[in-house]
């Protein structure tokens, strides 16, 4: 299985975050209710097991990010495109835009 199929398969979304987030939340509230009875071991293992977590929760946060900044900058480009192909256009639109933003606010 190549590592661009993997990749397709896991795109994380704002539901993967949240579901991450609550499954950490969940397992902390465990721990701190039973850590007085865990042995050193059994805290060294939750502590690993948490630290998974956490760094499943920050990877996805990252991913996450990094895919609303492309879509930013993928969104700038097609923009400036827009209006270096239509500069007419663009401005008739602008125009458009403010003098409607200004009624608005006019009416307040």
């Amino acid at each position: 299985m190549s590592s661009k199929s993997i990749a397709e398969k896991y795109r994380p979304t704002t539901a993967t975050l949240r579901n991450d987030l609550h499954l950490l939340k969940t397992d902390l509230d465990s721990l701190v209710t039973h850590a007085v009875d865990l042995t050193d071991a059994e805290l060294s293992d939750a502590y690993e097991k948490l630290a998974g977590k956490v760094s499943s929760a920050r990877q996805s946060a990252r991913e996450l990010a990094d895919k609303a900044e492309y879509q930013l900058h993928h969104g700038i480009d097609v923009t400036k495109t827009y209006v270096k192909d239509r500069p007419k256009q663009s401005v008739a639109i602008a125009l458009g835009v403010g003098a409607l933003i200004g009624i608005l606010l006019a009416r307040r």
